[in-house]
C-alpha cells in the first residue's frame, strides 16, 4: 500500500516535468532554425555571387536552364553571351 501511495503522489510531479522538457526542447529547436537558415543563406548567396563574378571575368552573363515539367531532366548553370 505505501508503494501505491508513492506511486501516486510522484506520478503527477513526474508528468509536469516531461512537459516541461517537451516545451524547451521546442524552444531550442527554433533557435537551431534561427541559426541554421541565415547561415543557409548567406552561403547560398556566397556561391551565387561567384558565379556572377566567374561568369563576368570570362565576359559572359550567368545563365540557367530549368527542365520541362513533363520529361523531367536537370537544371544546368553556365556562362552565357
Amino acid at each position: 500500500m505505501n508503494q501505491l501511495s508513492v506511486l501516486l503522489l510522484t506520478t503527477p510531479i513526474l508528468l509536469r516535468h516531461r512537459a516541461e522538457d517537451v516545451l524547451v526542447r521546442r524552444q531550442n529547436d527554433v533557435v537551431w532554425a534561427l541559426i541554421v537558415i541565415p547561415i543557409a543563406v548567406v552561403i547560398a548567396l556566397g556561391l551565387i555571387t561567384a558565379w556572377f563574378i566567374y561568369c563576368q571575368r570570362k565576359g559572359m552573363w550567368p545563365a540557367m536552364d530549368m527542365p520541362s515539367w513533363n520529361s523531367g531532366g536537370t537544371w544546368k548553370l553556365y556562362c552565357k553571351r
